[in-house]
């Protein structure tokens, strides 16, 4: 084994580690900085303020809380495709072409489900728009393209994105010996 392949399972171990805590963590509601920013630290305040046994700032229908619990359901789809791929780095140096060829199916899968992770992620954060009937300002189209922009997220919610992106890419890049 060269040095390139014991750096891809060591960064690959390492994400996966990473990835599983910070699911965890997030589903618990801790570390919700990292998505969230100054928002979280804000909510938290906030539902302090209102009360020490209410949770009606974090279970809102924007919370923060929320958010963390559905990026968790994105590291978990991380956390398949990081595993997929250690899978089939180790049935490709044991020389098992049936394992390999089942890993790399499962990793076309777990790859996939990565992606309709992020796309619901994002979807399910954009504001709700007012209803058909509700005065509004502004046409239907201007609430549509309001809708649609990220600017209602904080930027470390598309950061933090970033990084799981940019560290998988690291782990597939390591594995392909580059």
């Amino acid at each position: 084994m060269d040095g390139t392949t014991l750096a891809a399972f060591a960064a690959a171990a390492a994400a996966l580690v990473a990835f599983a805590l910070a699911a965890f963590m997030f589903w618990r509601g801790k570390w919700l900085f990292l998505v969230a920013g100054g928002a979280a630290a804000a909510e938290e305040a906030e539902s302090a303020a209102v009360g020490a046994g209410s949770e009606a700032g974090l279970s809102g229908a924007g919370g923060i809380r929320k958010m963390g619990r559905r990026m968790a359901v994105v590291l978990l789809a991380a956390c398949v495709l990081v595993a997929t791929l250690l899978a089939f780095e180790g049935a490709k140096l044991a020389g098992n072409t049936l394992l390999a060829s089942a890993a790399t199916l499962v990793n076309n899968v777990a790859f996939v489900a990565l992606l309709v992770a992020m796309v619901w992620f994002f979807i399910v954060q954009r504001p709700d728009r007012p209803k058909e009937g509700a005065s509004s300002q502004d046409s239907p189209t201007a609430s549509r393209a309001h809708a649609a922009r990220l600017d209602h997220l904080p930027l470390a919610t598309i950061l933090f994105t970033l990084v799981v992106i940019a560290v998988i890419a690291l782990v597939g890049i390591l594995f392909a010996g580059l």
